[in-house]
């Protein structure tokens, strides 16, 4: 018995113990607050989509959502936490007048060729209008990269300039032409005498080529790429992707000068591009979100105007080479009333079609569209056969586009 009173001794004193720290321990941490739902709005406040709905379908949508985690660091969460409204830069009427311009050219056309067009103000920087295509699995406009082509060839005239060569100088733009050991075939004929004005204006492979090789430089090209808004990488399905570099993530090769494989870029970025030229020569980041609020209308996200001059470091150099390049475009443009231009990108021995662009501008948008098709194996192809060129289909939903919005 005496040896037992210590152990209960001992029990008593930890029953204790344990009964001080049990009345000492701080309350049960309350529930956290119900979570709220969150919106994103088109830039005239009409609703475009609500977190109660699930998980977003809408490649635009995915878009809005991608530049809150990438540009400006705010998670779903986060959103819901505060009730958050998201306003974007898509303007209603231009959003619902791409679709339409797409859909009735689609519906017309085989199911095989796909389709995109974007719209960004060049005021701002702000995507107007996001058009991915007929297909809501693939995104057509900002998820993949293709090829521009002819449509690149501005970017070469801009180093040109840049390195000094003027418009009347003529290269000889006879094909096929052998540059280095790599042949170069045109459809051009631009001739002996062909200068950079007829080479832009022709879309002279040839002579493109040239200018690129011997006058202005791949590297500079690719300066001027990335000038004009083309980013060094993108996002797509989670995996990042560089542009403009080589197989070996360095320098690529010439080919880039003319649109190649390894200029391959999402149309929302030559639309970028071609916004840095509508806005004669001044640069400002593409982006989808205007502003983000709480609930209570308190400001958590305002998008700032961080323009920079894109071609030379003095604006006023920067303007004149750009107002260069849209003297040429608009004498040669297809479209009334504005800066436009038609390209394509060929490959293969016969050249065959892959996609189409028209690309083009006013002081007040620039705007890309882009058919090709879902094969990229097969050459894109009408409704009568007749390949796909940027002076046809991707011209049509362009003016049919720009047609709604001015009525």
């Amino acid at each position: 018995m005496k040896r037992l009173l210590p152990v209960l001794g001992a029990l008593v004193l930890v029953g204790a113990v344990v009964a001080v720290v049990v009345w000492q321990r701080p309350d049960v941490a309350p529930p956290p607050p119900p979570r709220k739902d969150f919106v994103v709005q088109y830039a005239d406040g009409s609703p475009m989509y609500s977190s109660k709905d699930g998980e977003p379908k809408s490649p635009l949508v995915q878009q809005v959502l991608a530049e809150l985690r990438q540009q400006v660091s705010i998670l779903p969460d986060q959103l819901r936490q505060v009730g958050g409204v998201v306003a974007t830069t898509v303007d209603p009427k231009a959003q619902a007048a791409g679709t339409s311009a797409v859909e009735a050219i689609a519906k017309a056309q085989p199911g095989t060729l796909l389709y995109s067009l974007t719209a960004v103000d060049p005021a701002t920087g702000g995507v107007v209008a996001y058009v991915p295509g007929t297909d809501s699995a693939v995104d057509y406009a900002g998820g993949v990269l293709k090829e521009p082509g002819s449509a690149f060839f501005p970017i070469g005239v801009v180093a040109g300039l840049q390195a000094g060569v003027k418009l009347d100088r003529a290269f000889d733009g006879r094909a096929p032409r052998n540059f280095y050991g790599v042949a170069v075939t045109d459809k051009a004929e631009c001739g002996e005498r062909c200068t950079v004005r007829d080479a832009l204006v022709k879309s002279s492979n040839v002579a493109m080529y040239d200018l690129v090789v011997n006058e202005a430089g791949i590297t500079k090209t690719v300066t001027a790429a990335r000038q004009a808004g083309v980013p060094e990488s993108v996002v797509l399905k989670d995996v990042t992707k560089k542009l403009l570099v080589g197989e070996d993530g360095g320098t690529p090769n010439a080919g880039v000068g003319i649109g190649s494989s390894l200029a391959a870029m999402r149309p929302l970025d030559l639309t970028t591009v071609y916004a840095t030229f509508a806005a004669e020569g001044t640069h400002r980041r593409t982006h989808f979100i205007a502003k983000v609020t709480g609930e209570s209308g308190d400001l958590l996200y305002r998008a700032v105007d961080a323009a920079t001059s894109a071609f030379d470091a003095d604006p006023a150099r920067s303007k004149e080479i750009s107002t260069q390049v849209t003297t040429v475009l608009k004498e040669s443009t297809q479209c009334p009333g504005a800066v436009c231009r038609a390209g394509q990108y060929e490959w293969g021995q016969s050249a065959e079609t892959k996609h189409a662009w028209t690309v083009g501008y006013t002081d007040r948008m620039a705007v890309t569209v882009m058919v090709g098709n879902a094969d990229d194996a097969k050459p894109a192809q009408d409704a009568a056969g007749v390949p796909i060129s940027g002076a046809g289909l991707p011209r049509t939903i362009w003016q049919k586009f720009v047609e709604q919005l001015q009525s």
